[in-house]
């Protein structure tokens, strides 16, 4: 949620001397090694539901910090190419300022001599309105801003959803690559890769490149979160024979995989944006490419908010110290959470546990929210976990009596026989309640 100052740098992250990096200096690599930067999922302009203004633009500036992260070390380690794999941007529509500072960046990688090329992601990418590089079709109310970069030259954007994907060869340092975009769009139905046809010219190139920003079978646990879009299976990537290498976008955790021939890298994003990943690590991937394999590949950490989560039980907030210290629920949790807090942390606090309804309009979230906006760089509050107890149980919990079954059953029967409207009725709901009474009594005697 919102971009945090500068924390302390671990071993990898940017600023680190390229020996910790685990790669050989600039002036020392071979010259048949094909350097990149590997970004994705930089989701520029991204606003949470109902944030502070103030929260708002602290998190948009570090979205542009990181961004701006990739692209100084992609200069400064003096690489041929920066990958940009899809959702670039939050939306299909994003700011002027966010276009403007993409725009210098792009400037500032062409000027050092780095190609730059992109892809569409599932969150930048019109659903409607299939794409044309530089032109759209008729109907179409704007072009992504992608495509404005590639008409200008600093860029080579790989427009999704193409009746034939096209294959860029260059020639770097008598190298021959190949690189190829296969972005797809939202709701897109069928599996892309298993439909893609050959390209002889990528058949000649001695490094094959793949973009691609969708999902992966097997990166997803939950299936809820493909939103029905297009999945690439394991399968359609192992009998491919064109590629060696996969570069993805899509998912926000950084991997490294095997998948047949291939070597698929999922750059992970550049920012923690939401609770959903608890392992990503924020960050873009540092790639060192030959004929005969990978020579390296380092996942590069940015400067990215601390990630704590705090779980607090019902249990732990309705207990005997409490009543006598006079404290409430509400200044118990907030006791609880003041030494997670801090304008460089992300904090989840989690409530979970049965309680009163009563109980519950003693928890003051309101407040606690608050006191996040103050002290956290974002608090998210998961109240999913609590159970409102129904009104007999409720009742018990609150005045500390226990009700044995037969009693609950006498206490229902006897409020339903109070609002019978007629003596008949009455009678009927009398009989019936005695009739369960000796039911149970016979069970509770064998």
């Amino acid at each position: 949620m919102i971009a945090a100052p500068h924390h302390r740098m671990t071993e990898n992250k940017v600023g680190d001397s390229l020996e910790q990096a685990a790669s050989p200096d600039q002036q020392e690599r071979p010259a048949d090694i094909i350097t990149l930067v590997l970004t994705a999922d930089n989701h520029l302009g991204y606003t949470a539901f109902g944030q502070h203004p103030r929260k708002r633009e602290e998190q948009q500036q570090g979205l542009r910090r990181a961004f701006q992260q990739a692209t100084d070390f992609a200069i400064g380690q003096g690489v041929d190419l920066f990958v940009q794999a899809g959702d670039l941007f939050d939306s299909t529509s994003p700011g002027e300022r966010d276009i403007s500072f993409v725009s210098t960046c792009l400037a500032q990688l062409s000027q050092a001599g780095v190609r730059v090329f992109a892809i569409g992601g599932t969150r930048d990418t019109p659903a409607e309105t299939r794409l044309m590089l530089g032109e759209a079709p008729v109907g179409a109310q704007f072009i992504v801003p992608q495509a404005s970069f590639a008409q200008s030259g600093v860029m080579h954007y790989f427009a999704p959803n193409r009746a034939e994907v096209e294959p860029v060869m260059l020639n770097i340092r008598d190298v021959q690559v190949s690189i190829c975009g296969l972005g797809v769009l939202p709701r897109q139905e069928r599996d892309p890769l298993a439909f893609m046809k050959e390209q002889r010219e990528t058949e000649r190139a001695a490094v094959s490149l793949l973009l691609l920003h969708a999902p992966i079978e097997g990166l997803t646990t939950d299936t809820t979160l493909l939103d029905n879009r297009t999945q690439i299976s394991r399968s359609s990537i192992e009998n491919q024979s064109l590629y060696r290498y996969i570069l993805a976008g899509y998912h926000h955790n950084y991997q490294h995989l095997h998948i047949g021939h291939c070597e698929v890298i999922v750059a992970g994003a550049t920012q923690r944006i939401d609770f959903s990943n608890p392992e990503q690590e924020p960050g873009f991937v540092f790639l060192g490419l030959a004929a005969d394999g990978i020579r390296w590949c380092k996942h590069i950490a940015v400067d990215s908010p601390k990630l704590q989560r705090l779980l607090i039980e019902t249990g732990e907030l309705w207990t005997e110290e409490r009543y006598t210290t006079g404290s409430t629920t509400t200044d118990v949790i907030i006791e609880r959470l003041q030494p997670l807090c801090s304008h460089e942390a992300m904090v989840q606090l989690q409530l979970a546990g049965t309680l009163t309804r009563n109980q519950y309009h003693q928890l003051d979230l309101n407040q606690i929210r608050r006191y996040g906006e103050e002290h956290c760089f974002a608090l998210a509050i998961d109240d999913s976990g609590l159970e409102i107890l129904p009104e007999q149980e409720a009742i018990s919990a609150e005045t500390g009596e226990r009700f044995s079954p037969r009693e609950e059953l006498m206490a229902l029967a006897d409020e339903w026989i109070d609002a019978a409207r007629d003596e008949q009725e009455k009678k009927v709901l009398r009989a019936t309640k005695e009739d369960l009474l000796a039911a149970m009594d016979e069970v509770k005697r064998r």
